[in-house]
């Protein structure tokens, strides 16, 4: 059976998400390294607005998984 496409649009917006989180935390420790406080402050705030996109995301999937639970009774 094959997943249906809001399912795999979600996974794949939290996938995106994730690469995002990993390719910002990468560069703030670089910047911390460097001892960058601009760019790290800047990326700081990039970091809390991808988190929070991570989290509607995955909020959306799990809502979504339980919409499909209800129906599948």
């Amino acid at each position: 059976m094959s997943k249906c496409p809001v399912c795999e649009e979600l996974e794949a917006e939290v996938s995106l998400v994730l690469e995002q989180l990993v390719d910002l935390t990468t560069k703030q420790l670089a910047a911390f390294q460097a001892d960058n406080q601009p760019l790290f402050s800047r990326l700081d705030r990039q970091l809390e607005n991808t988190v929070g996109r991570k989290e509607r995301t995955i909020g959306a999937l799990r809502q979504h998984v339980r919409d499909h639970q209800y129906v599948a009774r």
